[in-house]
């Protein structure tokens, strides 16, 4: 009996121990769910900022020259740019597999030189949009 002092400490270690390696693995599957949640979440997040931006796009265009509007989009955190060309918009995001784009058709001529970056930006973000004599012009500043 001189030789048990150590017995409940022993016991209490290895119960912890066991506790422990059954939750590791459960607490890791939680993670992995809840981020595969947050990315299908920013990809619908990013299709729907670029069908808001295509459908606006579309209307300034055949309210014809001189049509003036804004757009608030909704942009995930892991958005890196949102492109307008000569057929579509292209919301760009950073997922764990590489990069997603979300596309949208357009029916109208846009006039944008370079991508829009949005990397700084996420949340709500407004865009400005003019006809400019058939050409859909986007402004990330309003033009009075």
């Amino acid at each position: 009996m001189a030789n048990m002092k150590g017995q409940s400490s022993m016991e209490l270690l290895v119960t912890f121990g066991v506790v422990l390696a059954f939750s590791l693995p459960i607490l890791f599957l939680i993670y992995s769910i809840s981020s595969v949640g947050y990315e299908d979440t920013s990809k619908a997040q990013a299709d729907a900022s670029a069908r808001s931006l295509a459908d606006s796009i579309n209307l300034i265009y055949t309210q014809g020259d001189g049509a003036k509007s804004s757009v608030l989009l909704n942009l995930p955190a892991t958005t890196q740019n949102i492109s307008v060309g000569q057929g579509g918009v292209i919301v760009k995001i950073k997922t764990s597999r590489g990069t997603y784009d979300a596309t949208s058709p357009i029916i109208a001529y846009s006039d944008v030189s370079s991508p829009i970056v949005a990397s700084r930006k996420s949340g709500l973000y407004r865009l400005f949009l003019e006809n400019r004599d058939g050409v859909v012009v986007l402004h990330e500043t309003s033009t009075g």
